[in-house]
């Protein structure tokens, strides 16, 4: 479904971002695997190849606002027809939050895939027909309790993509969200483990219609949808991966 193209996937070492990164390579995408994390980047790029897939791993960090731009600069290709910008933070719960703490958020959860989108905008616009993802939440499109700042990001990055959406539709190019409800990955494991997340992943799942968590494969499908021509008349839209849990 990719063959031959550049996809460019933030937060692409773990998680539902290394899924995506495997199912992309798997479909034939050279994949630029970008995170803070360079051991954990350059295991998915190993994996990758040893299944005969392309791949690179780039170390970035994301709250560094000033490290984006030389990043760009620095990137050797000249086309980029995917960007899947999924990398983010979950902010401090409630009211814990100070100055601090809500502007790391705010800047890896809305201003890095802004940015991050303008600097390979030139780059994307060499593409046939670019195609940008960006994991979003459904809390940004519903109430979650105690999600505060979260939630907060999440629905400002939501807006964003469907300004962006419209702004580049003329061009050509799409840009969509993805917006994951409870997903069973390491980092809600760790939560449940120790306690900022007081509900077992049983009784989570009898609040989602289809009795059970998202998987980090169902995230990566849909990712992969949307940056394959499949989906070539979809555009501006903030699409819950959450097993019926908003309707």
């Amino acid at each position: 479904m990719l063959a031959g193209r550049t996809a460019v996937i933030t937060g692409g070492a773990s998680g539902m971002g290394r899924a995506a990164s495997v199912l992309f390579a798997e479909n034939g995408a050279h994949v630029v695997v970008v995170d803070r994390d360079g051991p954990a980047g350059a295991e998915v790029v190993d994996e990758i190849r040893a299944a005969g897939g392309s791949a690179e791993h780039h170390v970035l960090d994301l709250s560094d606002q000033g490290a984006v731009a030389p990043w760009s600069e620095a990137l050797e290709h000249e086309v980029v027809d995917v960007l899947f910008s999924h990398a983010g933070l979950p902010g401090p719960p409630g009211w814990r939050f100070d100055a601090d703490s809500w502007n790391e958020t705010m800047v890896v959860n809305v201003w890095a895939p802004m940015e991050v989108t303008r600097q390979l905008l030139p780059r994307l616009r060499r593409a046939p027909s670019a195609s940008l993802i960006y994991t979003a939440s459904t809390s940004g499109i519903r109430a979650v309790p105690g999600l505060l700042t979260y939630s907060a990001s999440k629905g400002a990055l939501i807006q964003f993509v469907r300004s962006l959406a419209v702004q580049l539709a003329p061009e050509g190019i799409r840009a969509n969200a993805i917006c994951p409800g409870a997903t069973d990955t390491p980092a809600l494991r760790r939560d449940i483990e120790d306690g900022t997340v007081t509900a077992s992943i049983e009784t989570i799942a009898q609040h989602i219609p289809m009795r059970r968590l998202g998987t980090v494969d169902d995230v990566a499908g849909v990712a992969l949808f949307l940056a394959s021509d499949a989906s070539a008349y979809v555009t501006g839209q903030a699409i819950p991966i959450d097993g019926g849990a908003t309707a």
